[in-house]
């Protein structure tokens, strides 16, 4: 079974139904901000369609002329905000209403490669169409797919309208990570937070979704708890990233290869953001065995020794440390840093552990 975007994740489901049984004291401006995987993208949507259908039922009816319309990425009262990297990469329902917003094709096509953020001029072409009343249905909706990739003159912009939004109008903002984002942004915008659902509801979900013979624990635990990460693990899109940031930690700890090597092998595979989550899962995992190792009653699994061996070398304080270290540098992805440097520095500071 494949998870579809026609349905909640069943840990989002009440704060769906929350949503709708407070629509009399319903805020402008929404921020669905959590870890990726937890399926914010999914519920956004869902949401859309609901606050969208003509019926105004909770869930949306699906037959309407409203919905018919949304399903066919044409609805005229929903306007999506996207950067072109990420309507590129992924091809989703938004990623239909996304160049709407957007420079020219012909502008688009000169650049060597697609725009990583959202630009003021695509706030600017959003607000004279939310200022008209809606077309179709009873609000107008403005989705932001993720607030992290407005830059700073478009985060201002939007501001503006955040301040005094215009009547029958609601904002929902995505954010994976959401302290890169301007306070007074965060501010304005009343929050949904998603956190990982308890282990036994996450896999008995993957067990619907993942065939009898997979380890559904063990892959869970590799995903930090966070589901539809274990679900790309498992179908293999993250599992190839996983492995060569296992085997380049391993080799830096033990001296067999320099970072300055190790990070121009590691930038090939991907974008610097996209190397540095990896990085972080890999770190997660390495402390909750560390954990558990300490813990003589739980079984060891199958190739967990070497990472076992590897968390002992090191305290509980040195791991912290660089997972936080990890962690600014991927708020910094995707501004003026070099990404080569900046994954050559991380990698320094973590071999540089293992010499004391």
């Amino acid at each position: 079974m494949k998870v579809t975007s026609h349905e909640l994740l069943p840990w989002t489901e009440a704060a769906f139904d929350t949503f709708f049984s407070s629509h009399k004291r319903r805020a402008h401006a929404y921020m669905l901000a959590g870890h990726s995987g937890l399926g914010k993208t999914i519920f956004a949507r869902q949401l859309a369609k609901s606050l969208l259908c003509q019926e105004e039922e909770v869930h949306a009816c699906g037959q309407c002329q409203s919905c018919r319309l949304f399903e066919s990425g044409s609805h005229p009262d929903l306007h999506v905000l996207q950067c072109e990297k990420r309507m590129v990469e992924i091809e989703d329902l938004f990623a239909i209403y996304a160049p709407r917003y957007l420079e020219d094709e012909n502008k688009r096509k000169k650049r060597k490669k697609p725009s990583a953020v959202i630009a003021i001029d695509q706030v600017r072409r959003v607000i004279p169409d939310i200022n008209t009343r809606p077309h179709l249905s009873a609000c107008r909706l403005i989705l932001i797919n993720t607030a992290e990739d407005l830059n700073i003159n478009a985060a201002n912009s939007l501001l503006k309208s955040l301040e005094e939004p215009p009547s029958d109008s609601y904002f929902i903002l995505i954010s994976h990570d959401p302290c890169r984002l301007l306070p007074t942004l965060r501010s304005r915008c009343n929050w949904i937070d998603f956190r990982p659902p308890d282990k036994q509801q996450a896999m008995h979900w993957l067990s619907t979704q993942l065939a009898d013979q997979v380890d559904i624990s063990q892959l869970l635990d590799r995903a930090s708890g966070i589901p539809l990460r274990a679900l790309k693990i498992a179908n293999g899109t993250r599992h190839s990233d996983e492995k060569q940031v296992t085997q380049h930690m391993l080799q830096l700890a033990h001296r067999q290869i320099d970072p300055t090597s190790a990070a121009a092998v590691m930038i090939k595979t991907g974008e610097l953001k996209s190397i540095l989550e990896t990085i972080q899962l890999w770190l997660s995992r390495l402390i909750r065995l560390k954990i558990s190792s300490q813990n003589t009653t739980l079984p060891e699994k199958e190739g967990d020794k070497p990472l076992i061996d590897l968390g002992n070398r090191l305290n509980f304080r040195q791991l912290y440390a660089f997972l936080d270290k990890v962690s600014r540098s991927k708020q910094l992805a995707g501004g003026p840093l070099d990404p080569l440097l900046a994954l050559e520095d991380d990698l320094i500071s973590w071999q540089a552990m293992f010499s004391k």
